[in-house]
């Protein structure tokens, strides 16, 4: 069964509050996708299927973060992998805070 776009939104807000990660079916992919795109926030996230599943997983992408965080330790001469890793988290909790108020704030119109 599918649910009404505001449901499917209320209920990645929660995972993402929750977890920090959500996970959907193939017959909510293109629904996601939409919410993802008209928020602008589908760079922000990746969308990963979970192996030999209907299932995929929905997460922040910390690719960016991590290049990000290296060459300000680089900057830094900063070597501690701790450094680095702190950064990392701290970036992707800004991101995941600044993903679920945009989501909070998504009109139904505007996805579904």
């Amino acid at each position: 069964m599918l649910l009404k776009p505001a449901d499917l939104r209320n209920r990645i807000v929660s995972h993402l509050k929750n977890y920090g990660f959500s996970i959907f079916t193939s017959a909510e992919y293109q629904l996601v996708s939409r919410l993802l795109t008209s928020t602008s926030i589908h760079r922000d996230l990746t969308i990963k299927r979970i192996h030999n599943s209907q299932y995929y997983l929905l997460e922040i992408d910390k690719r960016t973060f991590i290049t990000e965080c290296r060459n300000l330790a680089k900057k830094n001469e900063a070597t501690n992998m701790n450094v680095l890793v702190s950064c990392v988290e701290n970036r992707s909790s800004e991101a995941l805070n600044r993903i679920i108020e945009k989501l909070t704030q998504a009109t139904d119109t505007s996805f579904s």
